[in-house]
């Protein structure tokens, strides 16, 4: 089907612990080798469970190092904040001890940030785990089709690691991690839930399109090859 390695679930409650599991594995194996680890996810519906089960893994989580692959442009008290997400759902417990980076300030548009939140993942390096999602336009962090910053987002070569995106359709300005950021990771993960996605994905790997369906990028990426989890 694509180059990437697809491991279906029956539940998603299911996914949301095995992912959990092999994603604890990692981050518990680079803070024994490193001393430190690091894990980028993302927001949106799909990874409340995951993020969930994560919280009560046995992490040495003062060790650790969270932050997004993208947000969207609102305070964190906002209801569509992932930042918020994260902090209610994964930062919980022992895992409050982790470090988390947010993606948003307080100037008026992400453009205006860019800089500033750059500075800010600069000493993360090359990232241990890369969770990402997938919208049902086939976009991955903040990348969206039709949008004029998707283009530079996906250049391997931009030397970014953030861009400003104003979407065509969905809400709210955005910050989102570019391609070439997403790309610097020892594992990629892709969190997929339900047969429209499952068949979004399908066709993105038959067409390998990226200006149609964004995720084709992550499809035809041998290095990192991604391991998706998806349940229906």
């Amino acid at each position: 089907m694509s180059d990437t390695h697809f491991l279906e679930f029956e539940s998603r409650s299911v996914l949301d612990e095995m992912m959990a599991e092999a994603v604890t594995a990692v981050l518990q194996q680079a803070i024994a080798t490193r001393g430190k680890a690091s894990l980028v996810v993302s927001g949106g519906s799909t990874p409340k469970g995951f993020f969930q089960a994560m919280a009560h893994k046995a992490i040495d989580w003062s060790k650790l190092t969270i932050t997004l692959a993208d947000d969207r442009w609102v305070p964190p008290s906002h209801e569509d904040s992932n930042d918020r997400l994260v902090q209610e759902n994964l930062l919980q417990g022992p895992a409050a001890a982790a470090n988390f980076i947010p993606l948003v300030t307080e100037d008026a548009h992400p453009r205006d940030a860019v800089e500033s939140v750059s500075e800010r993942l600069a000493d993360l390096g090359t990232v241990d785990v890369m969770i990402l999602g997938m919208g049902g336009d086939g976009h991955f962090a903040s990348l969206f089709p039709d949008s004029e910053t998707l283009k530079p987002g996906l250049d391997l070569n931009s030397g970014n690691t953030l861009i400003a995106v104003d979407p065509p359709v969905a809400p709210h300005a955005r910050m989102s991690m570019t391609l070439p950021r997403i790309f610097d990771t020892r594992h990629l993960l892709v969190h997929l839930v339900g047969d429209e996605k499952r068949a979004i994905w399908e066709k993105a790997s038959a067409e390998r399109d990226p200006e149609r369906l964004p995720i084709a990028a992550v499809i035809a990426s041998e290095s990192p090859r991604a391991d998706v989890y998806w349940a229906p």
